[in-house]
């Protein structure tokens, strides 16, 4: 435990999320989702591993043991980043969390428990009046395999050509076969990726065994495909005939597989944004049949003809999640429930709430409203000399675009003043909103700007393992 800011009040039900600073956002939307089904006051409790200088916001637990043990042995706080993984089996080892658990079961008699995404290694959600309110874990696990999503999708939605290969060794071979008549190059992944993480556009074999080193892992091979837009849907999954779509943003994507955010509404024609909503729905049925209930993302490319392939499915909440809400609380009638509500229905229940409204619908409005987002992460090591105050939340700058016609960004969860941020690690983020397309693209920049003048390349931090 690095850090606590817990004081449990009497007559307040507590929901516990567990995940990265980011989408903390999200908690707001969880409670009244809770508060609407028990009538109760709600309130969530954030167990994270981002190194920050300052919380903007009560009970939240910090667990990041690696970045604990360098702020003994550097005398200053590091932002490191911790694999999702081996966060959540943290979670579950750390003696002040299992305290709160067992206290929180004591006087709820049960603490649910909601992820950003599902993760098996949250073994506490087997405990004693622990349980967690999303996707199930295993189900979750087995359908992040990309290798498998191929082979259980190719039937109903376009897909590349591809191959999937076990092991180092076999992926080189399939890789140097494509390139042989894959001018454009190959895109190659291994089984398990988020955001680009371990995957890359490769031009020669070197190149993909200079990337992967593990010999036995499996692989993923396929053609890489020119293209023009990398759309992203984002839906909700209640059953196999039961699938929500909020909407079509577009991805930007950097250095070819790096997600580093969207914008809305997308820019595609409108028949190729309903072929991707429909794709999305027959994926989300698919799912359902599956068992999976809750929250999802379908992920494409689009060539310069308007034909759209499939990426990958996510089977957890999104980047844009966040402001698929806050949109959504704008465009749908007061009081319709928005995502989180949705995914707690789908999961206890298997059926969307009452008064379920999609977007487009009767009742919905059509306040002119464009919203872009930009996760900064540093590449190279540095030290944050100035923070980024936090003025307004996602839901405040939204409704005041929607209600008065302005303009703004935000940068949010900075690190803040005075930080070490170790490669890799993500150290804010910009939320663009205005009445105009272009309007929001300059106000995203000058999000991004804002972020880039409280750094300094520090040399130093790259050498910290």
């Amino acid at each position: 435990m690095y850090r606590q800011f817990v004081r449990l009040e009497d007559g307040v039900y507590y929901v516990v999320y567990v995940g990265e600073v980011k989408a903390c956002c999200l908690n707001a939307y969880v409670a009244q989702a809770f508060r609407r089904s028990i009538g109760q006051e709600v309130r969530v409790i954030s167990i994270v591993p981002d190194m920050m200088m300052e919380y903007r916001w009560t009970d939240v637990m910090v667990v990041n043991p690696p970045a604990e043990r360098l702020r003994w042995v550097l005398g200053r706080d590091v932002a490191r980043r911790v694999p999702s993984a081996a966060f959540a089996a943290g979670v579950c080892a750390d003696a002040a969390v299992l305290r709160l658990l067992t206290e929180l079961v004591r006087r709820q008699g049960e603490v649910p428990v909601w992820m950003f995404e599902s993760r098996p290694e949250l073994s506490v959600r087997l405990a004693g009046g622990v349980r967690l309110v999303g996707p199930d874990a295993d189900l979750t696990r087995l359908i992040n395999d990309k290798t498998w999503q191929y082979a259980a999708f190719a039937d109903i939605v376009p897909v590349v050509e591809h191959r999937v290969c076990s092991g180092r060794e076999a992926m080189c071979r399939a890789a140097g076969d494509m390139l042989e008549y894959c001018a454009e190059g190959v895109f190659v992944s291994m089984a398990y990726s988020a955001g680009g993480g371990a995957s890359m556009v490769a031009a020669t074999v070197t190149d993909c065994a200079a990337r992967f080193e593990e010999a036995d892992a499996q692989y993923f091979v396929c053609r890489y495909m020119p293209h023009c837009f990398d759309p992203t849907v984002l839906g909700v999954v209640a059953g196999p005939d039961d699938v929500y779509v909020a909407g079509v943003a577009d991805m930007a994507i950097e250095n070819g597989t790096a997600f580093r955010g969207s914008t809305f509404p997308s820019i595609l024609p409108a028949n190729v944004q309903r072929s991707l909503r429909e794709a999305t729905e027959r994926v989300g049925r698919r799912l359902g049949e599956m068992g999976f209930r809750g929250i999802f993302g379908c992920d494409y490319i689009v060539d310069e003809r308007g034909e759209y392939y499939f990426i990958e499915v996510n089977p957890r909440k999104q980047g844009t999640t966040m402001e698929f809400c806050a949109y959504l609380e704008q465009h749908l009638p007061p009081g319709a429930p928005n995502l989180p509500e949705l995914e707690y229905h789908a999961v206890l229940h298997g059926r969307f709430p009452p008064k379920t409204v999609r977007p487009g619908e009767a009742g919905t409005r059509s306040a002119p409203l464009w919203w872009g987002t930009y996760n900064y992460k540093t590449d190279v090591g540095v030290t944050t000399h100035d923070a980024a105050p936090q003025i307004m939340s996602e839901r405040e700058l939204f409704a005041s675009v929607a209600e008065h016609g302005g303009r703004g960004h935000i940068v949010r969860e900075h690190v803040g003043a005075g930080m070490m941020v170790l490669p890799g690690t993500f150290l804010a983020r910009v939320v663009a909103a205005a009445p105009t397309r272009d309007a929001m693209l300059e106000e995203l920049e000058a999000g991004k700007a804002r972020i880039a003048q409280t750094v300094a390349v520090d040399g130093g931090c790259g050498c910290v393992a």
